[in-house]
């Protein structure tokens, strides 16, 4: 085996020991055990061939991190900010922080079995990932395996309150790639989308309107979960004139609460929505095939789509 070689095992080894660790501390430490599962059900994975190759070129020319832990902290800290290089982040855990991790003209980034538990800041703003919030990334950006859990209250529609999502994608940034995650806890939604988002084996329930796509932005779907919050609605379209796209294929739709049997395979009319005077095009698209290429050493390698303790009735 090769220096570099031995450096990309020892990377994904320990990855795994000290996110297993995190979990356990985690699991007993959460004070939000009693109304919502928690990162204790996060289990870390290997790197696939795919994530493997995006280390060794952060490697070359960029930044590793490598199984940091980034704990409570005051004054709207963030967890990891990166600029303009190109990284790999393997095994980040991030709790009471406004943000978890920020790109901003950032090169091709990995962002693998990461965590992101609990916002904690001094205003309504916060997510678990943002790309783009000062200057729109220039790479693709692939996270893989990652829980992002805000710990919110509940969903808050008045956005004088509550302005926070799970993953934030701003105007004008590379594609985000995202293989399993789970994104609950926000107050406003789970992915707050202006971009390019690619979406695989993945579970949304969180906030008032768990994805929003904005005019000129699109996301594709595929093995994925959504659900909506009792009393709310779960896609919404904005932003003005413009198309806002929406592709899904193999997915499943319904509210908290609902068993398994009563999701649907098709978005239902409920959980549409936009603004009454807004001339956003709505675009949606059930699609016949999967988008993706199944290929294992893809980026898109099948991965089993997660679905958390207490969202679904039966799955307790």
């Amino acid at each position: 085996m090769t220096r570099r070689g031995f450096a990309i095992s020892l990377l994904a080894g320990a990855s795994l020991m000290v996110g297993a660790a995190m979990a356990a501390s985690w699991a007993q430490s959460s004070p939000q055990r009693s109304r919502r599962p928690d990162a204790g059900e996060f289990r870390p994975e290997p790197l696939t061939p795919f994530e493997r190759e995006l280390v060794r070129r952060a490697e070359d020319s960029g930044d590793i991190h490598m199984d940091e832990d980034h704990g409570p902290a005051d004054n709207n800290a963030r967890g990891l900010r990166l600029k303009d290089s190109r990284a790999a982040i393997v095994g980040l855990s991030v709790r009471g922080r406004k943000y978890g991790i920020s790109l901003d003209g950032t090169r091709d980034v990995l962002i693998k079995n990461f965590s992101f538990i609990d916002r904690r800041a001094n205003d309504r703003f916060g997510a678990g990932l943002i790309l783009g919030q000062q200057e729109g990334t220039r790479g693709e950006t692939w996270l893989s395996n990652a829980w992002i859990d805000l710990q919110e209250p509940g969903p808050e529609p008045d956005y004088k309150k509550a302005n926070n999502e799970a993953i934030s994608v701003e105007r004008n940034n590379g594609p985000l790639n995202i293989r399993r995650a789970v994104l609950i806890g926000a107050a406003e939604a789970g992915i707050d989308n202006k971009g390019d988002v690619r979406m695989d084996a993945s579970f949304v329930a969180s906030g008032h309107r768990p994805i929003r796509v904005w005019n000129g932005g699109s996301l594709v779907m595929a093995n994925s979960t959504v659900l909506a919050m009792p009393r709310f609605g779960g896609f919404w379209f904005g932003g003005g004139e413009g198309p806002a796209r929406l592709e899904y294929y193999n997915c499943r739709f319904g509210r908290v609460g609902d068993s398994i049997g009563e999701l649907s395979d098709e978005i239902p009319d409920w959980m549409v929505s936009k603004d009454e005077d807004d001339p956003v095009e709505i675009q949606i698209r059930r699609l016949n095939r999967d988008p993706f290429e199944r290929d294992p050493d893809s980026f898109w390698a099948p991965a089993r789509t997660p679905v958390p303790r207490g969202f679904l009735s039966g799955r307790e």
